[in-house]
């Protein structure tokens, strides 16, 4: 509403305040801007594309990409702006997997799942091992698992081997390694710099500093390395040779034998891999 103030014998409007006036403007903006939304929405609802309908006998084929991982790394921005760019996501999250595992388990039209590992990053023996037991919950339903690639890592095969086929490409291989680490010590160098090293420890167990005064592992640091890695083999051979029902210790007896077993197969690594039952 606008007042008229007298001036000598003109009458002029009085102009509105800035503020008030940019307020009622933002206002028409959002309101014009909510109604936009909503006819979108009546309008995508009725002429949009409708989900297609899971069909019966469905496999689901879950093509994950890179390692499994709790979050996500980076923020909702780099992940959105790496989306828009045309790029994919190269983690996958665990809850996802669990949750779509679980859901297809209940999903009558869904009579199988396809494992497609080729570019599958792995991830610690925790999370491998969540994914193995939704993978069980799966299975228990009455359901098939297959999984596929061309090569498979040691950790891509400890989920492939969950499945009741294991596709290997002719010219692929199963690359089983064991667990271990390289460790660096640096005394060596430090003295030809006539450099010295102050380590303050407290109990032979702690050895986090050794490499700045030692030339190699010393007895603890051996032994406490050798008592975490060998309970994760042992971890990791159990669950692939109770999954594959092959005797315990077939893992460890085929390494040993190697060089027979690749000869045997006149040098195939994925017919070793079969022979072997993997």
């Amino acid at each position: 509403m606008t007042t008229a103030i007298e001036t000598g014998n003109a009458v002029k409007p009085k102009s509105p305040s800035g503020f008030k006036f940019w307020l009622k403007l933002l206002m028409y903006v959002a309101l014009a801007g909510l109604a936009l939304m909503v006819v979108m929405g009546i309008l995508g609802f009725f002429f949009g594309e409708k989900p297609e309908r899971v069909l019966d006998k469905t496999a689901l084929v879950l093509n994950w990409k890179g390692p499994i991982v709790e979050q996500h790394s980076g923020n909702a921005r780099t992940r959105l702006l790496a989306q828009l760019e045309g790029g994919d996501a190269a983690e996958t999250q665990l809850r996802d997997i669990i949750g779509v595992l679980d859901a297809a388990a209940k999903d009558s039209n869904i009579n199988s799942v396809v494992l497609a590992l080729e570019d599958f990053g792995g991830a610690g023996l925790a999370s491998l091992n969540e994914v193995n037991a939704a993978l069980a919950r799966f299975k228990a339903s009455g359901k098939k698992v297959v999984a596929f690639s061309s090569n498979y890592t040691q950790r891509q095969y400890f989920v492939a081997a969950q499945a009741d086929e294991v596709y290997l490409h002719p010219m692929g291989m199963v690359y089983i390694e064991g667990y271990g680490r390289l460790r660096n010590y640096y005394k060596d160098a430090l003295d030809r710099l006539g450099v010295q090293a102050n380590v303050i420890r407290v109990g032979k167990f702690k050895n986090f500093g050794e490499p700045y005064f030692a030339t190699g592992p010393s007895e603890a640091t051996t032994k406490s390395d050798a008592f975490l890695y060998d309970a994760l083999w042992n971890s990791y051979t159990t669950s692939v040779e109770k999954a594959r029902k092959l005797p315990e210790g077939s893992i460890v007896a085929g390494i040993e034998a190697l060089p027979e077993r690749l000869a045997a197969t006149n040098g195939s690594a994925a017919k070793m891999a079969l022979a072997a039952k993997l």
